[in-house]
């Protein structure tokens, strides 16, 4: 009787072992535990770093953001209340943006959190961003508790909670996942492409805040609209940032510059982050999957001349 007891015990004991959770569990798939993020200090983390140490709260920003800039106070106050008990990081998206401005804003608005630039557009990839700013909150086991726009009540309430070593209901992690369909462009043709990247907002919301973008954008814009007439021999091919764009955008900026060639909004982002487009606008001539020509200022003569002898070939 006395060993049948202890059979059952062993049995029970082992039931038990299987059927409780693992403690440090995670609902993100490995590869993006195991995104790395490289700090302008130059080390590097992941979020499987602080697998089962601490919560991780990330926020996207660029510094010519107004809705991030009014939001930065908030962004410090979380680093200085919470940033022993959550890892706080600052992602500037690295779009229209370079080491030299961040610095400046992080000096000027006295930042204190670890912040990263996304040069090559890997993070934005990696936790589908899709317009600033963008808060990303996971738990101790890297769960996916908080995601949004605004830095709201409901993400504040969390933070505290997490940094009490409370539980927060975790979300879906499938919204991190990228599901839009890649835009088809076939450019191993023996034709010449132009593919110009830009956005619908380029010219209008950095009018303020970078206004010599804003310039280039519109002039470039105007510029590109010439070159498609001068050569319709060459495929012409608009592509628009997806970051705060819809249909009724895209259709308003054609309209509103008279653009008569294809203009598609990269919806996956694929086109982007395939050429590393990170300073708009561009324009990028390209053969055979070659990329023969690109430039960021047709309004400068001595590069509108290289453009238009790279398109002289296509003849």
């Amino acid at each position: 009787m006395d060993m049948i007891n202890v059979i059952f015990s062993v049995l029970l004991g082992v039931v038990v072992f299987v059927a409780t959770p693992k403690v440090n569990a995670s609902n993100l798939p490995d590869k993006l535990l195991a995104q790395k993020i490289t700090l302008i200090s130059g080390e590097q983390v992941t979020l499987a770093n602080y697998l089962g140490q601490k919560p991780v709260y990330l926020k996207f920003w660029a510094t010519w953001c107004q809705p991030c800039l009014k939001e930065m106070p908030h962004f410090e106050h979380v680093q200085q209340t919470y940033g022993d008990a959550i890892a706080v990081i600052g992602i500037n998206i690295g779009i229209n943006d370079d080491r030299h401005s961040v610095d400046e804003l992080i000096k000027e608005l006295g930042l204190t959190m670890p912040t990263a630039i996304d040069t090559n557009g890997d993070l934005a990839k990696a936790f589908h961003f899709t317009g600033t700013p963008y808060h990303l909150l996971f738990d101790k086991q890297m769960n996916l508790v908080h995601l949004g726009h605004k830095a709201t009540e409901s993400l504040d309430n969390k933070l505290a909670l997490l940094a009490q070593h409370k539980t927060v209901d975790f979300l879906n992690a499938e919204q991190l996942n990228d599901n839009e369909e890649k835009l088809s462009i076939a450019l191993n043709d023996d034709r010449v492409h132009a593919l110009f990247f830009t956005a619908t907002w380029c010219d209008w919301y950095l009018k303020d805040s970078r206004p010599a973008i804003s310039q280039r954008c519109i002039d470039t814009q105007h510029g590109v609209n010439t070159l498609a007439e001068q050569y319709p021999q060459v495929v012409w091919h608009g592509l628009v940032s997806r970051l705060w764009t819809g249909e009724q955008d895209k259709k308003a900026y054609q309209k509103k510059y008279a653009i008569d060639y294809r203009v598609d909004i990269d919806k996956s982002n694929t086109w982007f982050y395939q050429y590393t487009v990170n300073e708009l606008p561009e324009l990028i001539l390209i053969k055979n999957d070659k990329i023969l020509f690109r430039a960021h200022d047709l309004s400068d003569e001595t590069i509108l001349k290289q453009a238009k002898s790279f398109l002289d070939m296509s003849k």
